[in-house]
């Protein structure tokens, strides 16, 4: 990972007053990083096949470090794939000063006014996502001073969840080599398998779909995204095609704003339709 540019800024206040607010800890210095992590092989799903995007070849990396006139510390971070890190890294630097001299505490508090710091951009999409990081290392920082794993200090309602593999069926790799990755995830103790589905060739979505299904087995976790690809006709024919594989759930089959499309497809079939992914707001 090869880091770009950092930035921070920092914060001194005397008081002659000790009201509670003077006695609570202070953010008093914020640290920004923007680093790009390059990828050994081109990542492609549907969207590379239709057009719209060239294949992933590294991701951005937005690092906040904040630490409190006591000592705490927490470290958070954003992220962005093709374009929009540096984006977001200069709207972070803008509104990092903010932070200075807030109650680490007060974590909705500082949200908000991030949020507001930026409004005139919107709320929601890179605005609310270059928060993140500074969010992150806030939750990151109530956890070590509490001694508590995050799930803990949130409230944990389970001592363990299970996970699926998502990186092992892209629509750059070829059949024989998904195959080879999903025995190799589940053999290694993988809960799930999810693989990409939005070629511009449908029969070859329904083989490869049908290949990895067979050898999973009937039962086995198995999911799959269409990446906001199809379009309604198409939606409907796949999902019709696909309640035969026993999915978990059809992911983005439509575009993601696409609210009605997405009900009117989880209300026809049995099979879940799962999204939401790509709307960021507040």
């Amino acid at each position: 990972m090869k880091a770009v540019e950092s930035n921070i800024v920092s914060y001194a206040k005397v008081t002659n007053g000790r009201t509670a607010a003077d006695v609570a800890d202070r953010i008093d210095w914020v640290k920004l990083s923007l680093m790009f992590l390059p990828l050994a092989t081109p990542v492609s799903d549907a969207k590379v096949l239709t057009g719209k995007q060239k294949p992933l070849t590294e991701i951005a990396f937005i690092f906040a470090e904040i630490r409190t006139r006591d000592g705490c510390e927490g470290i958070g971070f954003g992220y962005s794939k093709r374009a929009g890190g540096p984006g977001m890294y200069a709207h972070a630097k803008e509104i990092a000063p903010n932070l200075l001299g807030e109650d680490p505490n007060d974590i909705a508090k500082i949200f908000t006014k991030l949020l507001w710091a930026g409004a005139s951009m919107g709320r929601s999409g890179m605005t609310t996502q270059a928060i993140a990081p500074f969010d992150i290392a806030l939750w990151d920082m109530k956890a070590k001073r509490a001694k508590l794993p995050l799930a803990k200090l949130l409230g944990a309602h389970r001592d363990s969840v299970q996970c699926y593999n998502t990186s092992g069926g892209y629509l750059h790799t070829p059949l024989d080599q998904v195959l080879k990755n999903v025995a190799i995830s589940r053999e290694s103790g993988i809960g799930g398998i999810k693989i990409k589905v939005g070629q511009p060739d449908l029969p070859t979505d329904i083989q490869r779909v049908g290949e990895v299904r067979k050898l999973l087995g009937d039962s086995f976790p198995l999911m799959v995204d269409a990446n906001q690809q199809w379009d309604r006709p198409t939606a409907q024919r796949m999902c019709r095609i696909f309640e035969q594989f026993n999915l978990v759930w059809i992911e983005e089959p439509l575009d993601a704003y696409d609210h009605e499309g997405h009900a009117a497809l989880a209300t026809q079939f049995d099979t879940p339709i799962a999204t939401g992914e790509m709307l960021t707001s507040a």
